[in-house]
This record gives structure tokens, C-alpha cells and sequence, in this order.
């Protein structure tokens, strides 16, 4: 495959990328109704879509162009966090696997109970 037919396949593949990110950005917010996490996936796929355009065709403007999805994906987290871009959406997730991991270690001690 040419450079030249390479970078197009990347190009493309970046527009559905795109494309694909507004919709998975509308299906979330539809099923969870939470601007945030529609919003975050929305951020994680444009961010995926602008390096796949960077690796096409490293250029200043679409490095500036990836740079800048960066920027306001950190920009909107924070805002949209209030200042806490990581416990308020972590605790949830570690007190969920706090309940797995409880879950799993009773099995693993109700197991070894009756194998004794």
C-alpha cells in the first residue's frame, strides 16, 4: 500500500471514528441520561479520531488539532467535575469493586471451608 493511499485509509477511518463518536455520545446519554459520561465517551473518540488523523499526516495543524481535543476534554472534565475530575466519578467504581472483590474473597473462604 502507498504512503499516499495509507493516509487516505487513516483519514477515513478518523471521519468514522468521528461520526461514530457523536453517536455513541447520543445512544449514552439517551440510555443514562448523564451529560457527563455522553460527554466523556464523546471526548474519548474525537481524541482517538484526531490521532488517527496525526499518524495519517503529522503536520503542525493537525498536531495543533489533536492538542486542542486534549485541552478542552481536560477543560469540560474539570468543569463538569467541579474541580474533581477523579473522585466523584471513582468512588462509585471503587466502591463497586470493593463489593466485588468482598464477594469473590466470602467464595474463596466458603470454598475453602468445605474442602477442609
Amino acid at each position: 500500500m502507498s504512503p499516499a493511499a495509507f493516509s487516505r485509509l487513516l483519514d477515513q477511518a478518523a471521519l468514522l471514528v468521528g461520526v461514530f463518536g457523536l453517536g455513541v455520545a447520543a445512544l449514552v446519554l439517551a440510555r443514562t441520561g448523564r451529560l457527563i459520561v455522553s460527554l466523556t465517551a464523546l471526548m474519548d473518540l474525537l481524541t482517538a479520531a484526531g490521532l488517527l488523523r496525526l499518524a495519517a499526516a503529522p503536520t503542525l495543524t493537525r498536531a495543533l488539532a489533536a492538542g486542542g481535543v486534549l485541552v478542552v476534554r481536560q477543560l469540560a472534565t474539570l468543569g463538569l467535575h467541579g474541580g474533581d475530575p477523579v473522585g466523584r466519578v471513582a468512588a462509585p467504581v471503587l466502591a463497586g469493586w470493593q463489593r466485588l472483590r468482598g464477594a469473590s474473597a466470602a467464595r474463596l473462604a466458603g470454598s475453602r471451608a468445605r474442602h477442609r
